[in-house]
């Protein structure tokens, strides 16, 4: 690897930025920090992906707008906690577009260069002189070492922030920083789920190969989280990258340079969605759902996938048990067309069938296997070369 982590760091680390998180009474009854703002000096090249719901909430049908007719450019991110600001009709996107100009406005930038991101209630209104006074609050107070409040003020129902940065050292010694924060749990209140993500560098790289790392990493972490099967109208990954640092722009993805940085984001996006898999699980377990051997990529998602959302499986883990007649039922559920006689199955490194046939194990070492803070439950199809791997839990409070 030629990266290390960067334990103190925060979303404000890389070079040219700075952020805040500031408490903005957006949370009724609270006190707590819910409005952050990241900010860079320079311009930025940004990347995104956002939720497949065809009922986008405002602040990401305005960040498509945005990003269409300006990726080279973008100079802010403001995160509200409290309200999604989804579901909220045209009102609800003039009062994005209003949160948009006001940030721009007092930071001095193009009123096209500031994205919005939003978690909290559905079809509830922003609170906007609330807004508008935690906007300028949180302008006048960016700082290079503010990245902490930031990632506390986009926080729902998670019981921690998710942040990770990394130091990546490039050929000849320039070396850049990663950086990104996180939030996302588990499915409390019917309208709460919501997974946000936000990551910063001062490498320079072309927007057309930031957008394609980013895409990849995030099939490879975020996009293989099946937490409770929903999908939020606001879930967005968002990346800038402010070319602070002295190295020439990566323009080729055939280059070492690229290389590089794709290792890193594949990491940094993995290892948020762990945080954010292990938060859900509270104090119940992960559950790591692995399938190999498929015929093609799209087979073992799916298979994944249906393993992963199945209540079944999920409650066979939380109570331990030594049935695994739950994980067989959800793969035939999955309609891939698979060879039975071909499947080996095992929860950890206990057997339980080889070939399509049940092995004899010893009961009890299998559910001393299922006691630990996180199961395994490989899935071998012996059919091709494809395989992935995708991220559940259990809870234990309802």
């Amino acid at each position: 690897m030629n990266f290390t982590i960067f334990e103190d760091g925060h979303i404000a680390s890389p070079t040219g930025f700075r952020a805040t998180g500031v408490s903005a009474g957006l949370k009724e009854g609270s006190k707590a920090r819910d409005l952050a703002l990241v900010y860079s000096q320079y311009p930025c090249r940004a990347a995104a992906l956002f939720t497949t719901s065809v009922f986008k909430a405002a602040p990401v049908f305005l960040s498509q707008a945005i990003l269409l007719r300006n990726h080279d450019a973008i100079r802010a991110v403001l995160i509200n906690a409290g309200q999604a600001n989804a579901g909220t009709g045209q009102s609800g996107l003039n009062d994005a577009i209003e949160c948009a100009k006001i940030t721009a406005d007092e930071l001095e930038v193009p009123r096209d260069s500031v994205l919005l991101m939003s978690t909290g209630l559905i079809g509830v209104p922003l609170p906007m002189q609330r807004m508008r006074n935690g906007i300028r609050r949180a302008v006048s107070e960016l700082d290079s070492n503010g990245g902490r409040r930031a990632a506390l003020a986009i926080l729902t129902t998670d019981t921690r922030p998710k942040e990770r940065v990394l130091r990546v050292t490039l050929r000849n010694g320039p070396r850049f920083t990663l950086a990104g924060m996180a939030k996302g749990t588990r499915m409390i209140h019917p309208r709460l789920a919501t997974v946000l993500a936000l990551i910063t560098t001062d490498l320079a790289i072309s927007q057309p190969l930031l957008q394609r790392a980013l895409h990849q990493s995030v099939e490879r972490s975020f996009n293989r989280l099946n937490i409770d099967g929903d999908c939020s109208p606001n879930d967005s990954v968002i990346m800038l990258a402010n070319g602070a640092i002295d190295h020439p722009p990566i323009t080729d993805s055939s280059t070492w340079e690229f290389g590089v940085f794709q290792e890193a984001l594949d990491f940094l996006c993995a290892d948020l969605a762990g945080q954010i898999v292990r938060d859900a699980a509270g104090s119940g377990k992960v559950i790591k759902v692995v399938v190999q051997g498929a015929a093609d990529e799209a087979a073992a998602s799916a298979i994944a996938h249906t393993v992963a959302r199945s209540g079944s499986v999920r409650a066979a883990c939380r109570r331990h048990s030594s049935d695994w007649g739950a994980l067989l039922a959800a793969i035939g559920a999955s309609n891939v067309e698979l060879r039975p006689d071909l499947l080996d199955l095992r929860i950890g490194t206990v057997p339980v069938m080889l070939r399509g046939a049940p092995v004899p194990f010893d009961p009890t070492m299998l559910v001393q296997t299922m006691s630990g803070p996180e199961i395994e439950l490989l899935i071998d199809l012996n059919l091709g070369p494809a395989e992935t791997t995708v991220w559940t839990c259990t809870w234990t409070d309802g």
